[in-house]
């Protein structure tokens, strides 16, 4: 078939361009520097040209030597070149347009052998099946880089060429660019071992586009590598650390403004680029001087953001300060500021350093961090010393802790009713009949503790009843005519109730512990022998006995003007008076709370309610069960204690700044005292209540001419001083 398309093709060429008829209109015409195309009437049938025909026409007009397989040629046989219309190729283009129509029905040309005896295999990407596609890309030719131009217009040339990237990371730029291979079974992407290259596989006019994407693309990912340069700047005025802090703070933020927004570069290389500032700044605290090292276009900002920082000034900084603190002990006020701010130092360095890593600022160890506080407890002041970055901060936090704390007045009230009732009613009997000496009689008593036998005449036998003398009536017969033994009699009922009211009251600041303490102390004894054959004793003091009231209570302060008490109260009492070395029964009661109050409103927040009841009766068997006349034959008691405690709470928040609610407070007090003791007393204690017109006045009501120190930080020569020496001291040197 090969052998009658190359007889035919002379004749198709050799036809004129144009016939009287259409079916006289070859294929292929040749008009001068280019050929015209007509195959959709074609000599062979009206099917047009096959793409056998087409090959061995194009072997006649490149002259190049083509070689079909087998399978390639019968489908070369049976596949039709159909185009609509007709169509001009120039000459020095036909081979190329030759290539279009191959791969458009699914055929590759490969060029096997060197230049001059090379030979084009034409291969069917459908007939051999998949496993034909890995021998195809085999066969590929290898092309030189800069010979991709020359394959730019052979869309079915399969080619093999290596394209180097020096500026990009092939192995992850490949997974993004894979997307551009559209069949795999004839292109290939292949990052070539460890090498920034490239191994292109595919049809001609393909790997020379892709080739170039990829040089556009590593051309934009060139870096320029600027090495850094060191410079030593000395300062003259400003100190080190702090001028290299605030240079970086600058940089830091210039950076992040510029660079806002842009990726971070992706690649192998990690070299210093321009157009990034990359600045490591160290102090030279001996010198006075700062290290940089910075890249070249850095340098000329640096220098002069350091010559702008490096100036003098009128008030130099000072390195130590005197601070007088208004309303805490500056001994506590020291151990705060010192144990917060070494932690937050301490936090702030391990947070920078896992940040950053290598950060600079880590990495110099700047002194700006450090300080000292200590504190003057008889001026009540602070000794600072610390930067002025440092003592910035640590001056924030003294004014945000000299606070003066709202007080709390608390009044309290302690109210205890007691009431004891006791019912005794008894009757005792005796009988006894003795008609004379040694004649032998009867007798019989009861005894129940109202009275003792006593014998009289002195003939051993009782004879008499002495009565036990108590409260309440006693009564009996006390003679008889021979012998007497009286009938005794004795009845008692007591009622008692006593009330204790305990007010104490403490002024406290807030969330500070306070204690009042009220004691009663009894002494005790002890008793020693002195031995010898009169066992003598002696008796000697040995402690005292305490009982009474021990409060603490705690305020402190929350929202809408709610006060958190907590309080601690202990009563105890004597029960009882001391009686040689034994010292008199105790009670003991205990409170303990945290609660939650009002300002101003008197709550109770505790009670204890005790009550004790008793009955005794002691009686002669059987007769004492007896109606009526069991009474006498018996004693009956009944006692009776009721105890009740209550503890009530009234707060007053004292948050005025010039004292004036504590003033009013204290002056209710100062006249109730007055009204009792006296105005004439009450002068004592305050000499100007009531002095005015000798009467009570209002004058307590005013607001006190309080006037609060200095506070902040003060000259050395003012510590120590009043107000008032202060101020005159000041108009004396004015004047």
């Amino acid at each position: 078939m090969l052998n009658a398309i190359a007889l035919a093709l002379p004749m198709l060429l050799a036809a004129p361009v144009y016939q009287d008829t259409p079916t006289e209109v070859p294929a292929i015409q040749d008009d001068g520097d280019g050929f015209i195309l007509n195959f959709p009437q074609g000599v062979d049938g009206g099917q047009g040209m096959s793409l056998g025909q087409f090959v061995q026409a194009c072997q006649q007009v490149t002259g190049l030597t083509f070689h079909v397989k087998e399978d390639a040629a019968s489908r070369l046989s049976s596949t039709f070149v159909r185009l609509m219309g007709t169509k001009r190729i120039p000459k020095e283009q036909f081979y190329s347009f030759f290539q279009i129509l191959m791969v458009m029905n699914d055929f590759v040309c490969t060029e096997i052998g060197p230049a001059g005896i090379s030979v084009i295999q034409i291969d069917s990407l459908t007939g051999g099946g998949q496993s034909s596609a890995p021998k195809i890309r085999a066969n590929a030719a290898y092309v030189d880089p800069d010979r991709l131009v020359d394959y730019a217009d052979q869309p079915a040339t399969l080619i093999t060429t290596v394209i180097n990237l020096p500026n990009t990371d092939v192995r992850s730029l490949s997974n993004t660019m894979r997307q551009l291979i559209a069949d795999p079974n004839t292109q290939q992407m292949i990052p070539a071992g460890s090498s920034n290259s490239f191994v292109l596989t595919g049809f001609g006019t393909q790997v020379a586009a892709l080739a170039r994407m990829l040089t556009i693309i590593d051309e934009a990912s060139a870096v320029e590598v600027v090495e850094p340069v060191f410079e030593l700047l000395r300062l003259e005025y400003a100190a080190a650390d702090e001028v290299a802090s605030l240079v970086e703070e600058l940089l830091e933020f210039s950076t992040q403004a510029t660079n806002r927004g842009a990726q971070a570069p992706q690649g192998v290389s990690t070299a210093l680029r321009s157009g990034q500032s990359n600045v490591k700044i160290l102090v030279d605290s001996r010198q006075s001087s700062l290290l940089v090292l910075a890249l070249p276009e850095d340098m000329p900002r640096i220098k002069d953001l350091v010559a702008q920082l490096d100036v003098d000034v009128v008030d130099s900084e000072r390195a130590y300060h005197i601070y007088s603190v208004e309303n805490v002990e500056a001994g506590e006020l020291a151990d705060t500021l010192t144990s917060f701010l070494n932690d937050a130092t301490r936090l702030e360095a391990n947070s920078g350093a896992a940040q950053s890593g290598n950060n600079a600022r880590t990495a110099r160890g700047s002194n700006s961090t450090e300080f000292v506080v200590v504190p003057d407890d008889k001026s009540n002041s602070l000794l600072i010393a610390a930067s002025r970055t440092r003592y910035s901060e640590v001056l924030e936090l003294i004014r945000r802790l000299d606070k003066r704390q709202p007080q709390v007045l608390i009044e309290t009230a302690l109210i205890e009713l007691t009431g004891q009732d006791l019912y005794d009613l008894g009757v005792e009997l005796s009988l006894a009949d003795i008609p004379g000496v040694g004649a032998s009689g009867g007798f019989g008593l009861t005894s129940f503790g109202l009275s003792s036998l006593s014998d009289t005449d002195g003939d051993g036998i009782p004879d008499v009843r002495v009565p036990s003398i108590g409260s309440g009536i006693s009564a009996g017969l006390l003679d008889g005519d021979d012998f007497s033994l009286p009938m005794f009699i004795a009845a008692m009922e007591e009622k008692r109730n006593s009330n204790v009211l305990n007010v104490p009251s403490v002024l406290v600041n807030n969330n500070v512990e306070a204690r009042v303490e009220t004691k009663e102390e009894q002494p005790t004894t002890t008793i020693t022998a002195t031995g010898g054959t009169s066992g003598q004793t002696q008796e000697n003091f040995n402690q005292y006995e305490e009982a009474g009231i021990t409060m603490v209570i705690s305020p402190s302060i929350s929202g809408s003007d709610y006060l958190r008490l907590k309080v601690e109260l202990e009563i105890s009492n004597f029960i009882g008076s001391v009686q040689g070395a034994i010292p008199p029964p105790r009670s003991t009661r205990i409170l303990q709370t945290e609660v939650t109050v009002p300002d101003g409103y008197t709550m109770v927040i505790g009670g204890i309610i005790v009550d004790n009841r008793s009955e005794t009766t002691r009686k002669v068997p059987f007769f004492g069960d007896l109606p009526v006349l069991g009474r006498l034959f018996r004693r009956d008691s009944t006692s009776g204690t009721r105890t009740t405690l209550y503890f009530f709470v009234t707060p007053h928040i004292m948050d005025d700044s010039e004292f004036a609610d504590l003033a009013a407070i204290s002056y209710d007090m100062k006249l109730e005292a007055a009204n009792t003791i006296g105005i004439d007393r009450m002068q004592i204690i305050d000499p100007k209540f009531g002095k005015n017109r000798g009467l009570i006045d209002l004058d307590g009501f005013d607001i006190p001419l309080y006037q609060s120190p200095k506070r902040g930080e003060v000259d050395s020569a003012s510590i120590g001083k009043t107000p008032d020496e202060i101020e005159e001291a000041v108009g004396a040197a004015g004047q």
